[in-house]
């Protein structure tokens, strides 16, 4: 029997643990006959030969992964030359920075990781970027063999194999009613620096949104719950501020099945990618507000509109909130609901096509 290990990191974010479920789920299908295993131990210590006993090692996935800080403490940056098992990344993405051309033509990545992931390659594995923006960087950075798979957590089964004349398939935000709501908190906030400006963005997009939509019931998400390192008093205060208005706060870290929460939710309007993707991967109406590239490169890919969280001309590190927001959402719903702008039947054909052409080669060459 063929053994798959999947190894990775994700702490406490459940988008993360979602990117896993959903990558487990996939090889599950690809290799019915074979033994899938999963290791989530972020201090995971591996025996070369145990690892040299698979047949094929997935790893990758998250928002840092190709942060080098983060890819060099990997085990398998450090023992690449002992590991004959072909390993391969996926969900390979980007942390921080921004979309402009700056970024995309002269990130600069050292010529020792750019080695490292060609030799991956070289060795048999390969290297799936998370979406076309993070594709453009590496190939442009000299890393051969890339391939456009998208993120893991894009690919809902169920959905994918229904025939594209299902009913599902034709649903429009045009005239729909809008009783439930999710908002997403803001992933970037380890500068307490920004907090009171962060708090007093999202707080205002909350009683925009419940102004929008009188009487809908907003539900607000912590994808990596309420107390994390950096970002405690940000999550505890933008809470109590949430239950005195009426606002029903929702965990979703650790656990992928928490997304579950989001099933019967009629749009999502908000800041962390993976709860975004999570409604797109099951056509719920969803908007993206941008923080960094990230947010930027899947709003890029699936053909939606860019909307940010910072003011034009400002990064990401020198928070300035984006004075427009309000006015942005105000044009852009009200086209959503008189000429159907954003069918997320469309956007949802976008990922079928990149599981077609990506996601689909990248796991057949898994075992291959």
């Amino acid at each position: 029997m063929k053994k798959i290990l999947i190894a990775g990191r994700p702490y406490s974010n459940g988008g993360d643990f979602l990117i896993y479920d959903r990558m487990v789920r996939m090889l599950k299908k690809t290799y019915p006959e074979a033994a899938v295993e999963l290791s989530l131990d972020n201090d995971a210590q591996f025996q070369i030969e145990e690892l040299n006993k698979y047949d094929a090692i997935v790893t990758g996935g998250g928002g840092a992964q190709f942060a080098e800080a983060y890819v060099r403490t990997s085990f398998f940056y450090q023992h690449i030359d002992e590991i004959t098992t072909p390993v391969h990344y996926m969900g390979t993405g980007l942390y921080g920075a921004d979309g402009e051309d700056a970024t995309l033509y002269g990130y600069p990545y050292s010529d020792e990781m750019i080695a490292y992931f060609n030799k991956v390659v070289e060795q048999g594995g390969q290297l799936a970027s998370r979406d076309w923006t993070v594709d453009t960087i590496l190939r442009n950075s000299g890393v051969k063999g890339v391939i456009m798979a998208g993120c893991p957590a894009w690919y809902n089964l169920e959905l994918l194999e229904k025939p594209e004349d299902d009913a599902v398939f034709q649903d429009s935000f045009a005239g729909r009613k809008v009783k439930t709501i999710a908002v997403s908190n803001h992933g970037l906030t380890k500068n307490a620096h920004d907090h009171g400006k962060k708090l007093a963005q999202i707080e205002g997009l909350i009683e925009f949104l419940q102004g929008r939509f009188p009487g809908a019931k907003v539900f607000l998400t912590f994808n990596d719950g309420y107390v994390t390192k950096y970002s405690k008093n940000y999550n505890l205060m933008l809470k109590d501020w949430a239950q005195e208005h009426g606002v029903t706060c929702v965990d979703l870290s650790g656990d992928a099945e928490k997304f579950k929460a989001l099933n019967q939710i009629d749009m999502h309007v908000g800041f962390r990618v993976h709860t975004h993707i999570y409604c797109v991967s099951r056509m719920i109406p969803s908007l993206l507000i941008e923080e960094d590239i990230r947010g930027y490169g899947m709003n890029e890919t699936l053909c939606l509109p860019h909307i940010t969280a910072y003011a034009e001309h400002s990064k990401p590190d020198d928070f300035v909130a984006n004075p427009y927001l309000t006015a942005q959402l105000t044009v852009l719903l009200e086209q959503m609901e008189t000429q159907g702008r954003l069918d997320y039947g469309d956007v949802f054909r976008i990922i079928r096509k990149c599981y077609q052409t990506g996601m689909k080669t990248w796991l057949e060459n898994v075992l291959k």
